[in-house]
């Protein structure tokens, strides 16, 4: 995800300053789904919009904004959340790639949630979810990266994953199988500065550390 991405910024805990600087310094595209809103006017950024029901956004928050000319597009109904309502603006105005903050939050239910939506868009589009420590996205059948040795690493399927095969890692997999509350990928370390996850069918859930 280098050059364009579009940034979503939702209503949960952010990662620190250093963290989003990091990506807005080369954003392309900031998007605020509703009360995200109050998350980022404390770090001075102004989105592009701002998009969701409207009803987390503070009545401080909307008026500064609206007197900044950011657009705002209210979109009523229960269907879908503000977060899938930004991912849907970005499908309709062709924005392929979008980093996510402020999904992982100190509600539990919000945050799987948010997993499951990133599952449900994830061949459409490439996301990824940044906390203060990893890079959290679904992977599609074969992937190499970069990486530090001794490092953690953790994978798990959601809900099944077939024919895992992996390199570099201290617990290998070979055309092994994982499924959700039966066997997972969590806590695996890194033995190598190259990984390598493939598998046949499924659908895994990646957290790797960004080290920034």
């Amino acid at each position: 995800m280098k050059d364009h991405y579009s940034i979503i910024f939702l209503n949960s805990r952010l990662p620190n300053r250093k963290i989003i600087e990091n990506y807005t310094e080369r954003s392309s595209y900031i998007i605020c789904a509703d009360g995200g809103a109050n998350k980022i006017r404390k770090y001075s950024i102004l989105p592009h919009i701002i998009i969701g029901d409207l009803d987390s956004i503070n009545k401080e928050t909307l008026k500064y904004y609206t007197k900044k000319n950011i657009q705002i597009r209210k979109i009523e109904g229960q269907e879908t959340t503000d977060f899938e309502k930004s991912l849907l603006y970005c499908i309709e105005n062709n924005m392929k790639k979008c980093i996510i903050f402020g999904a992982i939050g100190r509600r539990s239910d919000h945050t799987l949630n948010n997993f499951s939506i990133l599952k449900r868009y994830y061949k459409s589009l490439e996301l990824k979810i940044i906390d203060d420590r990893y890079e959290i996205y679904f992977i599609k059948n074969n992937i190499s990266f970069d990486y530090k040795k001794n490092k953690t690493l953790s994978f798990m399927a959601m809900p099944y994953a077939k024919g895992i095969t992996t390199n570099g890692l201290k617990y290998p997999l070979n055309n092994e199988d994982l499924e959700f509350g039966v066997r997972e990928g969590t806590l695996n370390e890194s033995i190598s500065d190259k990984i390598t996850i493939q598998f046949i069918k499924g659908d895994i859930l990646l957290f790797k550390k960004h080290f920034l």
